[in-house]
């Protein structure tokens, strides 16, 4: 059997997300209203790239999110990369989670943390 010279880039990669569940008590009902994505305005480019607004975008959860001023400043603070959350429902909880990073790059912060924990406070609220 022979090598293949051109070997396909599927399978298994080098890539991991760091996901934190809130748990529920119940079956959700409104999981749209659950539904939140950062919006991210930037200035610069490639390393001197920085945050330089924030908008959530999506239901409830998202107003809830956008209304709260020192959570916009502490996602300010954060890299772009980190600064890009979603959050949305799973079976058993709400789920918040940032990009795909490389084993090199996945880590979280404490300021990473204390931001999905507020998130985490608005989504309890909510609940």
């Amino acid at each position: 059997m022979s090598q293949d010279l051109n070997p396909s880039p599927w399978g298994a990669q080098d890539r991991f997300q760091a996901h934190f569940i809130v748990k529920t008590k119940n079956q959700l009902v409104d999981t749209d209203g659950l539904l939140a994505k950062t919006k991210l305005n930037t200035e610069g480019h490639f390393s001197t790239k920085k945050v330089s607004g924030v908008e959530w975008v999506g239901g409830d959860l998202a107003a809830s999110l956008n209304s709260d001023g020192e959570l916009k400043n502490m996602i300010l603070k954060l890299p772009p990369n980190d600064a890009l959350i979603w959050v949305d429902p799973t079976k058993k909880g709400i789920r918040i989670h940032g990009k795909w990073k490389s084993s090199q790059e996945l880590g979280i912060t404490k300021e990473l943390f204390d931001v999905y924990d507020r998130i985490a406070s608005h989504i309890k609220k909510l609940l």
